[in-house]
């Protein structure tokens, strides 16, 4: 739901804008992959995001297992429970989804400018030749 879908009396949903940034995303990177430059790191990349995935998980494990982490997020939930209830709360919700809805229009402009037969409209403009008169 991007800011220009949504009425001016409506209150962003935030977990609507996070799917929207994160599909926005998955589409600018479908779109990259289609470039030939990002095929040729691909594999590299993917090996590396393996990696990194399986550290984070074993790292997960570990830090779930701990007593003291599971008793800070006892205290977490609590105190994220307390925010909840807040004014202040909402006013950041809201700020953030309206942030990650400017952020979902510029990605899907960009998608669109990469997605495009020439790549998008040249920076400067059209050209124009100054030695017109002179032919």
């Amino acid at each position: 739901m991007s800011q220009q879908d949504q009425k001016p009396d409506q209150t962003p949903d935030l977990g609507a804008e996070l799917r929207e940034l994160g599909q926005q995303i998955e589409a600018a990177l479908r779109a990259a992959l289609e470039n030939e430059r990002a095929r040729q790191v691909q594999q590299e990349l993917l090996h590396g995001l393996r990696t990194v995935g399986e550290q984070v998980q074993s790292a997960a494990k570990l830090i779930a297992e701990n007593p003291r982490v599971q008793e800070l997020a006892e205290r977490g939930q609590q105190a994220l429970n307390q925010i909840q209830q807040s004014q202040a709360a909402h006013d950041l919700q809201q700020t953030l989804a309206q942030g990650i809805a400017q952020l979902n229009d510029r990605l899907a402009e960009l998608i669109k400018r990469m997605q495009s037969p020439t790549g998008g409209e040249p920076a400067t403009g059209e050209t124009t030749r100054l030695d017109q008169d002179n032919h």
